[in-house]
Order: C-alpha cells, then structure tokens, then sequence
C-alpha cells in the first residue's frame, strides 16, 4: 500500500512517500509563508524525481489534521483534499499529537506530548504504551504548562515542541521525574504520521470532503473580532 503524508502541523513542512510502513523517500520545506506556493510542487518532485510514481499510483493520502498551526494545517488538508478528490483516492486525517507520541512507543513511562501553542498554552494528551502498543490516551487539550503537569501527576517522557519550548519550567516542578525525549523527535514527521496510520489501516475517509482540521481553540482573528464587537 502505497501512501503519500503530509504534515503541515507546525512551521515546516514534510512530505513522504511509505510503501506498506516503509518510507520509500522524504522532503522537507521550510517557512510557513511558503507552504501554499511550494508544497504542491514538492510532492510532484518527490513522487517524480525520488520515486517514480505519479499521483494515480498511489493507494491514499495521510495528512496531519491538527492541532498545530492554523494556517499550516489548512494548506495542508486543502492540497490533500484536492489531490484526493482529483484521483479518487481516500484520506486518512491524523493527529499531530499521535505523530509525535507514537515516536516514543517502547517507552515504558506514560508519554505526554506537547505541541507548543504560542500564548503561554501547549496542545497536549498523555498516552501508555506497553511494547510498542497503545493502551491508553487521554484527551488532547490546550492548556497551560502548569494544567498539563497536573494531568500529568507523576513521571513522564515529554516530547514535543511544547515540551522543548517549557522545558526549563518541567524540570523545575518535576525534577528527576522529568525526561526529554531527543531533540530530533520533538516535531511531527510525514513518516510519523504514516506510522500511526499503519497501527490501524481501515481508518480511511471515503468522502475528502468529510475530513476537517482539529485546532482545539480559536484562531487569534476570531479572538479579536470577539473582542472588536
């Protein structure tokens, strides 16, 4: 099963293409700006240049479908959208936050992700594995660092560009109880995203249109019109 993944969740991009679990070939973008102008020529690089297939051999699309940046996530789930309703292909839409915890799944503490959400706020949800498998998840919240410590109570593995970003304020309150993932797996991946896909194959959307961005709050343009009025 061939899948091209799309992650446009934070400030770069990441496309891929993964043949049954296994990427095949990977491109990067950077600058969010620059995501509705480059994204799409990207992946017809990467399909064309690095593998050599076109958009009719593929079996579906993945996307990240939030939370993360407002802006990001709609270039994103518009470019698959299309593409998806151009070769009739299905979509599958998956969390940000799965991409990055799913990274950490032979861990054996529970594994808090956090996505940084700007405003003194993360994106976050706690998740267990055990060998590799996903016992439990909690529900993915914007909260303060502090709120997010309290549902976390206990030792944890914090992973994300949130963890990164409130690192210093963890290893205050928590101490030795805090661990950090690497650096190089704090940021949603294409790949990433495929994985968590692969966990569970059926999850497709038949219908492009059925699928939506997850932002878990107002963007700051509604914030301030509610505010104007």
């Amino acid at each position: 099963m061939k899948i091209l993944a799309v992650d446009t969740a934070e400030q770069g991009c990441s496309i891929a293409l993964v043949n049954d679990g296994v990427p095949v070939c990977e491109r990067y973008g950077s600058g969010l700006k620059n995501h509705a102008v480059t994204l799409l020529p990207l992946v017809e690089k990467m399909l064309v240049e690095d593998a050599g297939v076109c958009l009719d051999g593929l079996d579906g699309f993945v996307v990240s479908r939030g939370p993360g940046s407002f802006t990001g996530l709609r270039i994103g789930l518009s470019m698959v959208k299309g593409l998806a309703l151009a070769t009739g292909k299905p979509v599958a839409g998956i969390s940000s936050l799965d991409g990055i915890a799913w990274r950490m799944s032979h861990a054996a503490l529970p594994v808090c992700a956090m996505l940084d959400a700007r405003r003194g706020e993360v994106y976050c949800a706690l998740y267990q594995f055990e060998n590799g498998v996903l016992m439990s998840k909690g529900e993915e919240m914007v909260v303060s660092p502090e709120t997010a410590l309290a549902m976390v109570g206990k030792r944890a593995l914090f992973v994300g560009s949130g963890a990164a970003a409130h690192a210093r304020y963890i290893i205050r309150e928590l101490g030795p109880d805090a661990v950090f993932a690497p650096a190089f797996q704090n940021h949603v991946s294409a790949p990433a995203l495929a994985h968590v896909f692969f966990q569970d194959p059926h999850g497709y959307l038949k219908d492009p249109a059925a699928l939506v961005p997850v932002y878990l709050r107002r963007s700051d343009a509604e914030i301030n019109y509610s505010k104007a009025r």
